[in-house]
Formats: C-alpha cells, structure tokens, sequence
C-alpha cells in the first residue's frame, strides 16, 4: 500500500485548506435588500453564477449550456459556497440545475433562484403557462426572482392581442407585467422584475400605477456600461443586476465586430500584475465597487474559485 509522503499530505491538506477558505469566501459575499415587488426583507445575493452560453462567436468554440454542463456547474458552485443561481425557461438548462441542487444537502430556503420569461411567445396567459414550465423544470414551488426577459417580447404565436404586433410593444409589456405581479402575489415567485429594459421600456411600467419591478438584470462592463440607467434604477430603488461582467466576445470599445473579452486588454493585465488578482477578479472588483449585484459566467470550477476570492 502507498504510504502518503509529508510533502503529498502537506499538499493534500494545502488543497483542503483552500477549498475551504474559498468556500467561506463566497458564503461571506455580501446580500442587497430587494425592494418594490419583492418579499419584505428579501435578500439577494452580490454574487452569482450566470448560465447561459455564448452562442456562434466567430472564430472561437461556442460556449453551449444544457442540462449536463449545468449540473456539473451548478454542483461545483454549491460546493464552493455559492447560493444564487442565475437561468432561464430558453436556456434549456434547468433540469440540470434541480438536479444539481437536488444532490446537494443546502437547504431550499439558502439558495437564490432567478429565472425569466420569455422562451417563446409571450403574453399575459402565456406568462402563466412558462411559469408552470419554469418550476417543474426547477422542481421547486417557487423562484426567489422571475424576470421578463426581453423588453420586445412580441412573437409569433401569442394569444394575447396585445403580443401580436410589434407596434403595441408598450401594451405587450404592460400586459406580461401585470401576469408577473399576479405572480408574485400568488407566492411563485418571491419577487419579479426585469432585463435588458432600458428608461423608456422601465417607463411603461411605472405608468401602470401599479408594483415597480425590484431588479432590472442587463449587461453591464467597461465596454458597455449605462451609468444613467444605473442611477434611475437607483432612484426607484431597482436593484440592478448586471450581467457579462468580465466582457462579452460580440463588444468592443467601438462595437463593431467580434473582440477578445476584457480579460486580455493590456490594463487590465496590469491591474492584475500589481495587485496580485487575475483578470476576473480586477473586473469583478471593479463592478462591486459601483455597488452592482454580479453575474459571472463559468462552468469553470477553478475560475468560479476566482470569483469567490474577487
């Protein structure tokens, strides 16, 4: 039988020692107050891991998420000590994330789950009917935060007369949004909101006289960040909900073309040479500071460990 040398035990130990330290690290990431519709006192967290792929980047291996990817990633981010997971009905994904959480031994209750509506045809009957998609999918009786998607959700085969003509956009959004607030009166989800609205979009809602949204989740990093919209946000006490933000490989300081992300720009290599982080963690830091809420991209467990040192 091998016997274990002091240098192979104190290595063992090392990794234990780090796997550890890196779990306390993302189990300590801070939690915002969601607010508007959104449970009294619910909190979400700063951190979570986003899974959707990137798809036909030219040049480059397209990042394509399904069940299996899912659950190996949603496995390794539990371990780690990560608690908010971030999906959607498109993203063909969830099973694989139910089944992952399903394996593990945290608590439903400390696990924060975003999903979104807006896989498809969407409406006010048709919300309710890709909610009942999403928390089968999620074997779970509820989803802490449920988001419309898209602010244009008119498509092909809406039954609802508001959904069926892109020139009633505004009356397609209001009418999805008044399902979303039965919703999350009904207790299936703990709180609702938006992505990818911009003011005018946001201003439609506020119109209705009626529950504002608690977060607002769209793409935000030093290649494309909306500083104003941020401080709208901020001053209806929407949350806002970032996502990509280590970059995109489809934007680049001039948003023409296909780029390399913002991990290999020469400055941000320096930020990291001096202050002893990785690429992701400068711009994980970066985002944190302007008090956003972070959803990093990665089936990558050892990246993932990255995110939870940022």
């Amino acid at each position: 039988a091998h016997v274990r040398t002091h240098s192979e035990y104190f290595m063992q130990s090392a990794v234990v020692f780090l796997l550890i330290n890196v779990a306390l690290c993302i189990a300590k990431t801070p939690s915002v107050t969601l607010h508007n519709a959104a449970k009294s006192g619910l909190q979400m967290p700063v951190m979570g891991i986003g899974t959707a792929g990137y798809v036909s980047v030219p040049n480059q291996k397209a990042e394509m998420w399904n069940d299996t990817v899912a659950r190996k990633a949603v496995t390794a981010w539990l371990e780690l000590g990560g608690r908010r997971i971030d999906t959607s009905l498109d993203y063909n994904d969830q099973v694989g994330i139910a089944e992952a959480i399903a394996a593990q031994s945290v608590p439903r209750d400390e696990i924060f789950i975003t999903s979104k509506v807006g896989g498809g045809p969407i409406g006010y009957n048709e919300t309710f009917e890709q909610v009942d998609k999403i928390l089968s999918q999620l074997n779970t009786t509820y989803v802490d935060l449920l988001l419309i998607h898209w602010p244009v959700p008119v498509e092909p085969g809406s039954k609802d007369p508001a959904c069926q003509d892109e020139s009633k956009a505004r009356e397609c959004r209001q009418s999805t949004w008044r399902a979303l607030e039965q919703i999350f009166r009904s207790g299936r989800a703990l709180a609702v909101g938006v992505s990818n609205f911009e003011q005018t979009h946001l201003q439609d809602i506020l119109d209705m006289k009626g529950l504002l949204p608690a977060v607002n989740q769209i793409e935000y990093h030093a290649y494309w960040h909306e500083d104003d919209l941020v401080a709208y946000c901020r001053n209806l006490s929407i949350v806002f909900n970032t996502y990509a933000p280590l970059g995109t490989p489809d934007w680049g300081p001039d948003h023409r073309g296909w780029n390399s992300t913002l991990l290999d720009l020469p400055l941000i290599r320096r930020l990291s040479q001096k202050h002893g982080k990785s690429s992701a963690q400068v711009l994980l830091r970066w985002a944190w500071h302007k008090g956003l809420v972070l959803n990093p991209r990665s089936w990558n467990a050892d990246h993932m460990a990255e995110i939870g040192r940022a």
